[in-house]
């Protein structure tokens, strides 16, 4: 390996860990500090981001666009996380019905 690439590949080892640490960090993070071979010292902090936030879960009828009375897998795709939960929620029927919307809570 060369200077040149030696160098770019240190820069994006960088550039990882600049982004991993600008994440803010939880409890249940993972952090670890060392020092490289050149005297440089590195924190590796790991774990999961934050959840992100859908608000509230939409209408029934905003998600049926069809509006054929069930929500199919390519409408779900409109709000995330239904289509997480789909195939649990739907259990081999042909799609999301108005009752099983009802009593699905994704929180």
């Amino acid at each position: 390996m060369n200077y040149r690439s030696s160098t770019v590949a240190l820069l994006a080892a960088c550039s990882l860990f600049a982004c991993a640490t600008a994440f803010a960090q939880k409890s249940d993070d993972q952090v670890t500090t060392y020092t490289a071979s050149d005297g440089t010292k590195v924190t590796l902090t790991s774990g999961q981001p934050k959840p992100r936030s859908y608000g509230p879960k939409p209408p029934f009828e905003q998600l049926d666009t069809d509006h054929d009375g069930i929500i199919s897998r390519n409408e779900a795709q409109a709000f995330m996380p239904l289509l997480n939960d789909y195939d649990d929620l739907v259990h081999h029927a042909k799609g999301v019905t108005p009752a099983m919307y009802a009593r699905w809570d994704y929180k």
